[in-house]
């Protein structure tokens, strides 16, 4: 049986998750003659979840803190098992 461990940023904030790259669309309602879309205000934007990613940086996942910092697994501290009195 594999065990977990709870993991920090090196800056002490909690791992809430991996990055993701998702394709969506936004619905627009016309192109402005710059090339820039009019994004209308009446629709949702339609995410595609079959395309969700996982981000990685030089082969390694991307795990995002409690602030929003992105972090590899290599960078990660260990948090220690509070259980695990002596």
């Amino acid at each position: 049986m594999s065990s977990t461990t709870t993991y920090r940023s090196p800056n002490g904030h909690s791992i809430v998750g991996t990055a993701e790259v998702i394709l969506a669309t936004a619905p627009i309602s016309g192109i402005n003659a710059d090339g820039t879309p009019i994004y209308t205000s009446w629709a949702s934007t339609e995410v595609d979840w079959d395309t969700q990613e996982t981000v990685k940086r030089d082969g390694k996942i991307l795990f995002v803190d409690e602030e929003g910092d992105e972090w590899t697994f290599d960078q990660l501290v260990p948090e220690e098992d509070s259980d695990a009195s002596g």
